[in-house]
């Protein structure tokens, strides 16, 4: 293998090493009690590596979250509802059981979630747009697949989806706390239900 490109690869490990070790500190003790050397020490590099593929801590967590929460409209589930060939709920159980698989992920999107409240937060713009970009393209792509076109249609398509994503954000941190609780379940739940409401809405 050429040396160039072994070194590349090597790169890419490093990189994903911390990334991941980012991941489950901040997930663990918050953005603010991490430190670089932390997760440094846990990711098995040198400081010095950190601060080569990302800068300061800030930019660890910005990449962190835009690997598993890009912000944008142009999502492959967001067209695929759009299109017909699946429907929002469907979209979100998937993305749920998912989620169980990866309790490192939820506890730090949980807990990001939760810090970026306040607005001095590094994260806080990320989660405002990405809560509005979300709610915003799955409204659209709903609407788009059901044909609904008036003002009052789209509110109460807008105020579903809200409701099944504080559906999904409650029942991962009450299962964060008690992983006996069925999170995949209860959040089928209440889909159920929302899908009912998309489609009465659809019909009237």
């Amino acid at each position: 293998m050429p040396r160039a490109l072994k070194n590349a690869e090597q790169g890419e490990r490093t990189r994903a090493a911390i990334l991941a070790s980012a991941i489950e500190l901040f997930g663990e003790k918050g953005y603010r009690a991490t430190s670089v050397s932390q997760i440094a020490k846990r990711a098995g590099v040198v400081q010095s590596a950190l601060h080569h593929h990302f800068g300061a801590k800030e930019q660890l967590l910005d990449a962190a979250l835009k690997l598993h929460y890009p912000s944008s409209v142009a999502r492959p589930d967001m067209q695929a509802v759009a299109t017909g060939r699946t429907e929002f709920v469907d979209e979100m159980m998937e993305a749920a059981r998912r989620n169980v698989s990866d309790r490192h992920l939820v506890r730090f999107f949980s807990v990001m979630t939760g810090e970026s409240l306040t607005r001095e937060h590094p994260a806080h713009q990320f989660f405002v747009n990405r809560y509005d970009i979300a709610r915003d393209g799955f409204t659209d792509a709903i609407a788009q697949a059901k044909s609904i076109t008036n003002d009052t249609g789209r509110a109460q398509v807008s105020l579903l989806v809200s409701i099944l994503f504080a559906t999904s954000d409650g029942l991962q941190m009450q299962w964060l706390r008690n992983p006996s609780i069925d999170f995949v379940a209860g959040l089928e739940r209440v889909a159920k239900m929302v899908g009912e409401g998309i489609q009465a809405l659809r019909q009237g």
